[in-house]
């Protein structure tokens, strides 16, 4: 796999699409781009709350 910035999303072809965190080193995996976000809305609300309030 090719290097990607950071909190970038990435679409393989298929429908499976992958993003990760700009301020940690999480990533996430999912079947369609809403279940992505609601993974990665999760994870900033859990692990970085003064960033989750600002977006």
């Amino acid at each position: 796999m090719s290097r990607r910035r950071p909190g970038s999303y990435v679409r393989d072809g298929s429908d499976v699409v992958e993003r990760g965190c700009t301020h940690c080193d999480w990533s996430a995996v999912a079947d369609s781009y809403p279940e992505l976000v609601e993974q990665y809305q999760q994870h900033l609300r859990a692990e970085h709350p003064t960033a989750w309030l600002r977006t």
